[in-house]
């Protein structure tokens, strides 16, 4: 059976959140994917590269087919959240957040990838909250995107994803921004 690029990619990210950056081997990796190492190295030169493979299969997962925010709003923003709310309690963290711990300047590209996903993520939040007349649009979507990846923390430590349940209820009716929907 031919293993994939989606395939490996896919199975990087989870490795990633498992283990995180520093934590996750090409080895690994290769084990999971039924390759050896050397034909892993022939897709990617190394474990960084593999970082913004993973972080842009996540955001293409997660902005696919929103209902179009210049028809519904709200409707784009509550399946936006939904989507974010249902992989943090499903897979206990984010991949993003996970990875952010882990590179650093010895790591650009990885670094550089885990910001650019943050604040693409951030930004399509902004977009749908503009077209809805939230105040301070960069600002909520920023707040509320920190919210939600705080929680993970707390599952992650505790177990108990009653925080991320009352952050996702709180950004989805924008309680904190003075508007409810």
């Amino acid at each position: 059976m031919k293993t994939t690029l989606r395939k490996i990619v896919m199975e990087a990210r989870e490795l990633f959140r498992e283990h995180g950056y520093d934590g996750a081997s090409m080895q690994d990796l290769a084990a999971r994917v039924g390759l050896k190492k050397a034909s892993l190295y022939t897709r990617f030169p190394n474990k960084e590269a593999l970082v913004s493979e993973v972080l842009t299969l996540t955001l293409e997962e997660t902005l696919k087919g929103l209902p179009d925010p210049r028809e519904d709003w709200q409707l784009a923003w509550q399946t936006l959240i939904g989507r974010i709310a249902k992989t943090f309690e499903t897979r206990k963290r984010c991949v993003g957040l996970h990875l952010a711990y882990g590179v650093t300047s010895v790591t650009p590209e990885a670094q550089a990838a885990v910001s650019q996903f943050f604040n693409v993520l951030r930004e399509r939040m902004a977009d749908i909250l503009r077209l809805g007349g939230i105040p301070q649009p960069d600002s909520a979507a920023a707040d509320i995107l920190a919210q939600l990846e705080g929680a993970t923390l707390w599952i992650t430590t505790s177990g108990d994803v009653e925080p991320l349940r009352r952050a996702v209820k709180s950004a989805s009716r924008l309680d904190v921004f003075g508007r409810k929907i």
